[in-house]
């Protein structure tokens, strides 16, 4: 019997080669680039004008309203952007340059007075509400993390941490020579900070509070932004009219764009991460960079010193503030102006609605629990039967527990040296025993899932042996090691731990989650990225991205995690009415195991 017996599936190797996302890795082929039509990816759709000197740029929640920092006039003006109009205009203070949601009102830089004032939801300056933060507070971070906003003071070389829900600055960071805006990983693990007259980037653990790296990247650094993935940090480099690419786990300069406008600025990348749109502060255009090829397909024209750019919370639009020209620019991709476009042809045969032949295949998706080191003993559940159970499944796509940002130098050491060094990756035997040697003998397409972060990892270690030691909390931590011993019992009451048809039943799952359901109880909010629900969280994200960016194509999906995963991502997937869950025991049953 083969693989398809157990439920019939269409092979799309030609497509599955074609389609591999940016992230991923085709197991032996490459994936075919995009190209950019000779009109460019955007066009402009609104030009406002909005006062003198506009900087930062925040919009609602919903996406019709968009509030401009103009440092010229000394206000926030309010833009209705249905209209498109500016309804009102708010004082803001002495040359506000970015304004934040902060609890019902708002937190505004004060450029060249060294403080943060307060707005209230009217829009009203609230008198006595103002922070100092040293000297020449600038843009805050794009995004929020769990209630978090970070600010760069540009003269006295600090990153401030505010807390939006009081929009008081609770904390700060050193960073090097002249720090521009930030940007600041998904998880806020790592923020990554221009230093303008260094010539650096600071990459720092906002985790455990400590600078992780400076990275010579290029001459007057002012801007960058993390793509979408969180594989890379891209600046502008405005004294060589250039962008550098910043690994975000290695840190170290992967590639340079040139060709760009006088003086790149502030760096912007849509949610597709497709394309990054630069502003070129030396004259009057943004560029439209390609990811894929790094190159940059397209010029446009927006008005005199573009100086801030922000995606739209609909993670499409791009909107440019002009600081000479007094405007704000929307861009919008010529893809969304073609399909909001109305179709005026007259129905045909060929409109009718898809035949069954043509409906959506589901795809297949297998969870193998895997046990780590735990392989390289077991009889059981041993590197061999992994690798046999793999060929077995012989998956189309290979979701595996490989952080995004080191899977790129972990498969391109082992095309160039057949060893891998890359640590992370090195942790897995099931990887360097499995699917490194497998993928000279199947053909398969990886997309590496994993959330995980180094600052997190070590925050959560030092936290828990903190939490073990403290007398104050021996009550819970007591109460964490029943639990554990609970757990523990019952695992070992159902079979043994590298039992393979053990491992894949939800009895399993639940003996597993007695531990962790206390654990996530009692450190979960403390512990931030690190906590269990959290940290499963964001690998089901990934995950999630993966099988809705392949949904319906027919095709198999191998799922490895270590095997306490597996049940929180099984929940997941039986909400989904477009894959059918394949069980890893017919599997076995193929290999003759017990």
């Amino acid at each position: 019997m083969s693989t398809e017996d157990l439920h019939p599936r269409r092979r799309r190797t030609a497509t599955r080669l074609a389609t591999a996302a940016a992230l991923s890795v085709v197991v032996p082929g490459c994936a075919a680039n995009d190209t950019a039509s000779d009109a460019g990816p955007y066009s402009i759709g609104a030009t406002i004008e909005v006062g003198a000197a506009p900087h930062g740029i925040r919009f609602s929640a919903e996406g019709d309203t968009a509030y401009v920092a103009l440092t010229g006039d000394g206000q926030v003006a309010v833009v209705d952007l249905t209209g498109p109009a500016v309804v009102a205009r708010w004082d803001a203070g002495t040359t506000p340059l970015d304004l934040i949601r902060a609890g019902d009102g708002w937190l505004v830089t004060q450029f060249t007075d060294s403080t943060l004032i307060a707005l209230g939801a009217d829009g009203r300056i609230m008198p006595g509400a103002v922070w100092n933060v040293g000297a020449g507070p600038s843009l805050f971070t794009p995004g929020t993390v769990r209630g978090q906003a970070w600010v760069t003071s540009e003269f006295a070389d600090r990153l401030w941490v505010v807390d939006t829900g009081t929009g008081v600055p609770v904390t700060s960071h050193e960073t090097g020579d002249r720090p521009y805006p930030a940007d600041v990983m998904w998880d806020g693990s790592h923020a990554f900070v221009p230093n303008m007259d260094a010539g650096t980037v600071s990459v720092i653990d906002l985790l455990n509070a400590e600078t992780d790296a400076t990275v010579d990247v290029c001459p007057g650094p002012p801007g960058g932004a993390l793509t979408p993935d969180q594989v890379t940090y891209i600046v502008a480099c405005g004294g060589s009219d250039e962008l550098a690419f910043v690994n975000t786990a290695s840190f170290e300069v992967t590639g340079r764009v040139s060709g760009l406008g006088p003086r790149p600025f502030s760096v912007a990348v849509p949610a597709d991460g497709r394309h990054v749109i630069v502003n070129n502060a030396g004259g009057s255009t943004v560029s439209v960079v390609d990811l894929e090829t790094r190159t940059v397909v397209q010029t446009i024209e927006v008005g005199a010193q573009p100086i801030v750019v922000r995606v739209h919370p609909d993670g499409e639009r791009v909107f440019v503030a002009n600081e000479v020209a007094g405007t704000l620019v929307e861009l919008v991709p010529r893809e969304r102006l073609a399909t909001a476009a109305p179709d005026t042809a007259s129905p045909t045969s060929a409109d009718a609605a898809p035949t069954s032949a043509d409906a959506p295949t589901p795809n297949e998706v297998v969870v193998l629990g895997v046990i780590h080191s735990g392989h390289n003993t077991s009889e059981l559940f041993s590197l061999e039967i992994v690798r046999d159970l793999v060929r077995e499944i012989d998956p189309d796509y290979w979701l595996t527990e490989i952080p995004p940002n080191r899977w790129k130098r972990a498969w391109s050491e082992y095309q160039e040296t057949g060893t891998v060094d890359e640590p992370r990756v090195r942790r897995f035997p099931e990887y360097m025993e499995g699917l490194f040697p497998l993928s000279r003998e199947l053909d398969f397409v990886v997309i590496p899932t994993a959330g995980w972060t180094e600052p997190m990892s070590d925050f959560r270690a030092a936290y828990l042996d903190a939490y073990a030691n403290d007398p104050q909390r021996a009550e819970q931590w007591a109460r964490y090691q029943a639990a554990a011993g609970a757990s523990a019992d019952a695992l070992a009451a159902g079979g043994a731990g590298d039992d393979p048809r053990w491992i894949h039943t939800d009895a399993y799952d639940e003996a597993y989650d007695i531990r962790m359901q206390v654990y996530a109880r009692l450190f979960g909010e403390d512990l931030g990225p690190g906590g269990w629900d959290a940290i499963n969280a964001s690998h089901w994200a990934n995950i999630e991205r993966a099988l809705d960016e392949h949904a319906g194509e027919g095709a198999r999906f191998l799922l490895t995690y270590g095997a306490g995963h597996k049940g929180p991502f099984l929940r997941e997937l039986r909400k989904r009415d477009d894959i059918v869950l394949l069980e890893v025991g017919p599997f076995l049953d193929r290999l003759g195991l017990p």
